[in-house]
């Protein structure tokens, strides 16, 4: 499976596609403190595939690729589940990823165009 060279998709205010960014140093801006980028946002990878921004609402292990399977909601928040995205595997992030944190969640299957 090909890797995505991490890159900041807005270089300035964000995580790389494979950092894991620990619940009390996410990015805000603004007066409304509007964490930053916003949970639910889609960016593609050099590798083709999808990556959303996601809140862990528990605790995630951390496997080898292509990472522990992940369950999304409708307000973004992710836990192990079974709906084809996937959260950094051990290639890319060491640890476990707390409730709270945020990553970009990993499509499990390249777009096709």
């Amino acid at each position: 499976m090909a890797t995505t060279t991490p890159f900041r998709t807005t270089p300035q205010l964000g995580p790389d596609l494979h950092q894991v960014v620990k619940a009390d140093n996410v990015w805000y801006e603004g007066a409304e403190q509007i964490g930053t980028p916003q949970l639910g946002v889609v960016e593609f990878g050099d590798d083709g595939r999808r990556y959303m921004w996601v809140e862990a609402d528990a605790a995630v292990t951390v496997a080898a690729s292509p990472g522990t399977q992940l369950a999304i909601d409708a307000d973004f928040t992710a836990a192990a589940g079974t709906e084809g995205w996937y959260a950094p595997h051990t290639g890319f992030y060491d640890g476990t990823i707390a409730s709270g944190d945020r990553f970009w969640a990993a499509e499990g299957t390249p777009f096709a165009s």
